[in-house]
Parts: structure tokens; C-alpha cells; sequence
């Protein structure tokens, strides 16, 4: 199940990195929401995120964790993305990604598949503080 889920990944995210070779790196937005609910369960952790990330207006967000290793400390996600900007538009994309842990710590590298754009975020989640810092780039 786990080489069929990465396999995937990959397959979805080729595109994007493809896009990604001709892309300029150094226009990105930063973007900090929220950690407004985590749960734990048999099948990972659920992470749920929110608040206002500039052009894209209010962000809710979910990332469904399930871990790779015994230890809990790596593994993948996939998750749901909407946005309702400043002129009241709703957009939806589907989100997946990687994910490591250290204690409370979390590094998130993730793309989001939306209409306009795919998108590629590098993220540090805060479970502590309930902070989620991204890195965003546009893809084309």
C-alpha cells in the first residue's frame, strides 16, 4: 500500500517539478496560519490549519499524517486546501507531501494542485505553539 501511495506522489508531483525547473526560486510568499486542531489516531495524526495567508485571503487547511517508520518521525500526508479571497472566491485544491519530525517539531514539504497554479510549500509546524510557517512558490 505504502510503494502504491509514493508511487503516486511522484507520479503527481512530476509535473510540478518539471514546472519547477524553469522557475525563478526567489519569488515566494511567506505564509503563517494556525494549528487549530490536532488528533491522534490508529491511522496517523490529523492537523488542521487556518487564518488569513495574504493573496490567497482565509486558508483552511488539513494535512492527514501517517508515519513510515516504527518511531513516528517520518512519513507522508495528504489533505485538502481552501482559500476564500478578498473578492469572496472559493478555491479548493487537493494537497500531498512528506513530512519529519523532531519531538514537537514538524518539517512539512508539500503541493498543492489547484486551477491557477500548482503549489510548493516548505513548511515548520509547531505542534507547541500551534504555529505553521510555509515557504511558497507558484508553479506554472
Amino acid at each position: 500500500m505504502l510503494n502504491k501511495m509514493l508511487t503516486a506522489l511522484l507520479f503527481c508531483c512530476l509535473p510540478a517539478l518539471a514546472a519547477a525547473d524553469d522557475h525563478d526560486f526567489d519569488n515566494f510568499i511567506d505564509v503563517e496560519l494556525t494549528v487549530s486542531q490536532v488528533s491522534m489516531g490508529e491511522a496517523g495524526m490529523v492537523i488542521t490549519y487556518e487564518g488569513v495567508a495574504g493573496k490567497y485571503g482565509l486558508v483552511h487547511a488539513t494535512h492527514n499524517m501517517v508515519a513510515t517508520n516504527k518511531e513516528n518521525t517520518k512519513g507522508y500526508f495528504t489533505g485538502t486546501v481552501q482559500a476564500i479571497n478578498d473578492e469572496g472566491d472559493l478555491e479548493k485544491s487537493a494537497t500531498l507531501g512528506l513530512w519529519s519530525r523532531t519531538g514537537t517539531t514538524l518539517k512539512v514539504y508539500g503541493f498543492d494542485d489547484d486551477d491557477a497554479s500548482r503549489i510548493l510549500h516548505i513548511s515548520n509546524v509547531d505542534l507547541v505553539t500551534k504555529s505553521f510557517q510555509a515557504r511558497v512558490w507558484e508553479l506554472r
